[in-house]
């Protein structure tokens, strides 16, 4: 199922080199963070939202938790109902309360921009199932953007196209999200990194006689 998540910020991610995880193929990749508008490093309040087309064929526009039931709604179709102990759904709780582990480092701290409450979505798709075995990634005036252009990074807000679809595989049943494309909608800080302004930590200094000297000399 098709869905557009819009104001979303940009986590971890492989858009631009595909990198390839426990021997799987080289896949695009990036973790989606959902938005309330009041989180620290969104100074501009973004909501997320997304768009959908629902079975009456209508585009509709709905919060984010939807994204909840479009996961239940996909397994449903595919296996009647929601297995129990599925795996690996697309849309999480950073807290661990849902289908993956709690989203901290090897410190048990947070990841830059999570938090308990943050609801996130984890999309990928193998390369050599894009166009040119490139992802596509688009600017504001969705022109294309160069991978050495510096104009997306973690930190930055996005719209995304994922496809929410369910599978059933050696390693279990669960839903997951192809990544299909993303959109820079405004650059960010990046995620874990503290801007320094050099200038504030210098001291003015004086020249000694001896460099006085030196100076005039030249």
């Amino acid at each position: 199922m098709k869905v557009i998540l819009k104001n979303a910020r940009l986590s971890f991610n492989d858009l631009f080199a595909p990198k390839a995880v426990n021997n799987g193929k080289p896949a695009f990749s990036a973790t989606l963070i959902c938005l309330n508008g009041d989180e620290e490093g969104n100074p501009d309040g973004f909501e997320s939202v997304i768009v959908y087309t629902n079975a009456e064929g209508k585009r509709v526009t709905a919060p984010y938790s939807k994204l909840e039931a479009i996961c239940e709604h996909v397994a449903k179709e595919k296996f009647g109902k929601v297995p129990p102990k599925m795996k690996n759904w697309a849309y999480n709780k950073a807290d661990g309360s849902t289908t993956r582990d709690e989203y901290v480092n090897d410190d048990g701290e947070y990841w830059a921009g999570f938090t308990p409450e943050t609801m996130y979505v984890s999309a990928k798709k193998p390369a050599d199932r894009c166009k040119n075995n490139e992802m596509t990634i688009l600017d504001q005036f969705k022109n294309p953007i160069a991978a050495n252009s510096g104009l997306l990074h973690s930190g930055c807000f996005v719209n995304a196209v994922i496809d929410v679809y369910a599978y059933s595989n050696d390693d279990g049943k669960g839903v997951t999200a192809s990544l299909e494309g993303i959109q820079l909608k405004k650059k960010g800080v990046a995620l874990g990194f503290t801007p320094i302004d050099a200038s504030d930590e210098f001291d003015e200094e004086e020249m000694d006689d001896a460099e006085d000297d030196a100076a005039d000399l030249m």
